[in-house]
Order: C-alpha cells, then sequence, then structure tokens
C-alpha cells in the first residue's frame, strides 16, 4: 500500500474516530443491555432557572470553614442528600454513588462540559511506515488540540451507574464543598456497544456505536472491508473527579480515559492489513476541571 493511500485512511480513522467520541448523548440510540439510554441526557432536564444561573456562576472556595450544608432533594424520589451518610471519609462506595449521581442529576443542564481529545499515536501493522505515522499524528494532534467541543450537561449515562461500575471511589472534604474522586473498571467494547452501557460509559461516555465510521469511510471513497468482529475500542484509566457544593451542584469535574481503537484483519485497497490502532486521551471538564 503507498504512502499517500496510507496516509488517506489514516487521517480518515481519526477524524472520523474523534467526531464519534464527541457525539452528544442524546444522539445515542439505546442497546439490548441498556434500552433506557435514549432518555438518560433528557430524563433530569428540569432545573429552575435559579438553580441553573447559581450552578453556572458557583465560585469553588477552599478556604471557606463552614460545615457541609445537606443539599437540596432532587425530583428524584430516592435523592440522597450530601449529608446524608454523615463524614464523606467514611462514605461506602455505594454512598459515593448516591451522591455522585444525584448532583449530576441536580447539575446537568445548568453547566457546560468541554471535551478536548489528544492523538497519542497511530500504527499500522505494529509500526510499519513509522516515519509516516509519526509526522500525522504530530499534524492531527495539533488539529484536535485546537478543536475542542462543547455541548450542554454532564457527561455520561450515569442514571445507570452502580457501584460494580468503580474499581475504587473516595470523598472528603475541601472547604465546604465535598470531592469525590473514582476510578472506574476498564472497559473493552465492539463496534456496536452503545455509548453510555459499560462501566465507562456510564461514567464518562464510551465512544459508541463505531460500525457508522467504516460506512463514512467507503462513502468518501475508500474501499474498505472491515468486520466488527475485528474491531474493538479499549478504555483504560477511566477517571472521575468532582467537586460538589454546599448545594450538591456540582461546580467542579474531570472525566477522563485513554481510548484506543484497533481493527485486526481488514483489506484497504484490495490489499490486507493485520493491525491498525489509534490511541487518543479523552478529557471532558466542567469549569475548567477539577484541580486539587
Amino acid at each position: 500500500m503507498n504512502k499517500i493511500r496510507i496516509t488517506a485512511i489514516i487521517l480518515s480513522l481519526v477524524m472520523i474516530f474523534s467526531l464519534t467520541s464527541c457525539r452528544g448523548d442524546n444522539n445515542i440510540e439505546p442497546s439490548a443491555e441498556n434500552p433506557t439510554t435514549d432518555k438518560t441526557a433528557k430524563e433530569y432536564t428540569a432545573v429552575s432557572d435559579e438553580t441553573s444561573s447559581k450552578a453556572a456562576t458557583s465560585a469553588v472556595s477552599f478556604s471557606a470553614d463552614s460545615s457541609v450544608v445537606a443539599a437540596e432533594e432532587t425530583t428524584s424520589p430516592e435523592a440522597v442528600t450530601v449529608s446524608s451518610f454523615g463524614n464523606p471519609d467514611e462514605w461506602s462506595k455505594e454512598q459515593i454513588i448516591e451522591v455522585y449521581k444525584n448532583a449530576a442529576k441536580k447539575t446537568n443542564t445548568a453547566v457546560k462540559s468541554v471535551q478536548s481529545i489528544e492523538l497519542k499515536s497511530i500504527s499500522i501493522n505494529n509500526g510499519e511506515h513509522e516515519g509516516v505515522m509519526d509526522f500525522i499524528t504530530s499534524i492531527m494532534s495539533k488539529f484536535l488540540a485546537n478543536n475542542s467541543t462543547e455541548k450542554d450537561g454532564i457527561t455520561g449515562g450515569y442514571g445507570n451507574l452502580s457501584a460494580s461500575d468503580a474499581a475504587s471511589a473516595k470523598a472528603y472534604k475541601i472547604g465546604n464543598c465535598i470531592a469525590i474522586e473514582m476510578v472506574m473498571h476498564e472497559q473493552v467494547s465492539g463496534a456496536r456497544d452503545d455509548a453510555l452501557s459499560g462501566s465507562v460509559g456510564h461514567a464518562i461516555t464510551a465512544v459508541g456505536d463505531i460500525s457508522v465510521v467504516t460506512d463514512q469511510l467507503k462513502d468518501m471513497g475508500l474501499p474498505l472491508e472491515i468486520s466488527e468482529k475485528n474491531t474493538t475500542i479499549h478504555y483504560t484509566n477511566p477517571r472521575v473527579r468532582v467537586l460538589i457544593n454546599d448545594k450538591g451542584e456540582i461546580v467542579n469535574g474531570t472525566w477522563s480515559y485513554t481510548v484506543e481503537i484497533r481493527l485486526n484483519n481488514y483489506k484497504a485497497f484490495g490489499k490486507d492489513v493485520d493491525t491498525t490502532s489509534v490511541i487518543m486521551d479523552n478529557v471532558i471538564t466542567v469549569n475548567g476541571g477539577f484541580k486539587k
């Protein structure tokens, strides 16, 4: 396969994969595993103008010495207030998850989430054409760095988040706020898996159904034969870090993971390709992110 064809394929893959991972939650179709995902992003949008204004403009105080005040009840009948479980240092994983879920529901469309993607590496056939790949990676990294996306609300299918999704979780006080840090279980998805399913989908939002990528590449005139069963998406180091104020609202947050998209044993321009790997860092922030 000549270098021009390789370049065309890789540029198209990176562009479309990154755009796929930026899709808003409202565009995700439900799966058999997660039949409620089509309404997850819409279910908790009933936030008053007053709450929206407060959440959007809240300043985080790291010097306040006041104790944590009980959060306002959300519209959910099983709502849990921030002070329901006492000292956050002693919260169980289940309690941390419940507090996080209710904060996400309460805040939802009152904030903007900003997503940025950093391209880490591209590889064909385990390093073949390495010089060309390094050049493309550099160019595409700059492009992605200058094209972050913004959407309303808190990311993830948090309505279905459970303690089993988290490898670890902790909560602690920072001034009059409560910080929650969660490390989610790593996830491997197939070509048609839903973006809001699995441990990463519930907490952060996964790449989602990428079978459309093959169709789009073909529409662009690239002759590809890619089998869905040979396409996998691997998520590593998925983390959630948020700061919740005394009203039970997320005022700062960072959601992140590294994703590797692997294509194995496919044909491009009539030639066999053993492996293609695209690795990217995905980071979503609210109000500049959570920085300790």
